[in-house]
């Protein structure tokens, strides 16, 4: 591995389960990948997975000091930590971590613009169009005029034959967009990719970051025109108050795990896509002694960002209303070194948003947004597609769910119902 590049990593066989994370992962400069192959271990599984993964994480980081564990959490996890109805894919397991005994950092590759499907255009199978995405959000406003929830983060799932792509060319098509949490797990049933630009959590010893994203707003193209478009993100009203409501969130679930005194949080940082411009703010605490992983994960899985509020009740509403498991989609891809709940670990998890699970030639993802009392259908689901578009455009899938006018139509219609409703 020492002589390798990472052109190479992508090209091993699945056996291997080759693993790379590019970006900001453990505060990483952004010129090299965390890479790594050939496990000694894999634990995957479900709630027995869960309950072994502390002793498993202990016993390898003693022997293999230089390695770390790699893997993800299916956001169906979550019903191992709550009473909640959810069900998950059959051929998913709810945790998956590869152990390997060395982490090897290596320098980005240099990639080529994404090279277009001409021909090769197919249609996305998805559980939403435009008409039932406007009576899923009629349902989350009588949960929020009711008073159940707050917010809910309704999600929709895509599915596109890859027609023979291979998954490393889907990743590259991808890594073009550089958001912060790029990910690559390649394993003998399934290949993960993740374009996450959004932090679940980071480690450093006893301290604790979570930097959760509410607040998006497409670019213009020109300087101008992005500076025009940061100012009306800031100023936002509705943007601001998503956003401060995932904080509150995600305070009160720290304050379960940290010294209370200790949380901290910095409000609405503007971070730049390709695209698109996202509103991200960062809480901070310092862990209590007797905390380790399962601990973290009981106070805080799934990310707040990704559910609503109050968090038991909008998973359970949205369980009810998308009515297909979310996957690897929705939960956290991460790296571990070192043991959980120790002076010397370090461990970060994205939110596996913009994340696709492909199985057989099939790519399966979910991108959804806040919902809110006054959102609007029609600029929620163009919010929706703008964050579909990278990864639909990385598949040969690029089209439209449906002819932009008689979106337009649909949603406007319920629009100005719910208009009428606004006190």
């Amino acid at each position: 591995m020492q002589n390798s590049n990472l052109s190479a990593v992508f090209c091993c066989p699945a056996t291997a389960r080759p693993a790379v994370l590019e970006g900001d992962w453990l505060g990483q400069d952004g010129t090299h990948a965390l890479v790594a192959t050939l496990p000694v271990s894999v634990l995957e599984g479900a709630a027995e997975a869960l309950s072994e993964l502390p002793a498993w994480l202990a016993w390898h980081a003693e022997k293999y000091p230089a390695g770390a564990a790699i893997g993800f959490l299916s956001y169906e996890l979550a019903r191992f930590f709550e009473a909640l109805p959810l069900t998950k894919r059959d051929s998913l397991p709810d945790l998956s971590f590869a152990y390997y005994p060395r982490i090897f950092r290596l320098p980005h590759r240099v990639v080529s613009p994404p090279q277009s499907f001409s021909g090769q255009d197919f249609k996305v199978r998805t559980n939403f169009d435009a008409r039932s995405y406007a009576k899923a959000l009629a349902k989350i406003r009588d949960y929020l005029v009711a008073g159940d929830i707050y917010q809910a983060n309704l999600t929709q799932q895509f599915r596109v034959s890859l027609r023979d792509q291979p998954p490393e060319g889907v990743y590259d098509r991808l890594s073009t967009g550089h958001a912060p949490f790029r990910a690559y797990l390649k394993s003998p049933t399934r290949t993960i990719i993740s374009h996450s630009p959004e932090r679940f959590f980071r480690v450093s010893g006893r301290h604790i970051l979570a930097s959760p994203i509410k607040g998006t707003i497409a670019r213009s193209g020109d300087a101008g025109g992005d500076k025009k478009k940061i100012s009306q993100l800031l100023a936002s009203e509705k943007d601001r108050a998503e956003n401060i409501m995932i904080v509150d969130l995600i305070r009160n679930d720290l304050g379960r795990i940290c010294e209370y005194h200790t949380i901290q949080a910095q409000l609405y940082e503007v971070v730049p896509l390709p695209q698109l411009f996202h509103l991200v703010s960062h809480v901070r605490g310092v862990l209590r002694a007797e905390v380790g992983l399962l601990e973290i994960l009981r106070a805080l899985f799934p990310c707040g960002s990704i559910t609503g509020a109050p968090k038991i009740r909008a998973m359970e509403i949205l369980a009810e209303i998308e009515q297909a498991p979310r996957g690897v989609s929705m939960g956290a891809i991460g790296i571990i070194l070192g043991t959980p709940g120790s002076d010397n670990c370090a461990m970060d998890f994205n939110v596996a948003i913009r994340t696709m699970t492909i199985e057989g030639d099939a790519a399966v993802f979910n991108v959804g947004g806040g919902i809110v009392y006054d959102s609007n259908p029609v600029a929620e689901y163009e919010e929706l597609l703008l964050k579909a578009q990278p990864l639909l455009e990385a598949l040969p899938a690029a089209r439209a769910l449906e002819p932009v006018d008689e979106r337009a139509q649909i949603l406007g219609r319920q629009s100005r119902t719910m208009d009428r409703f606004v006190l």
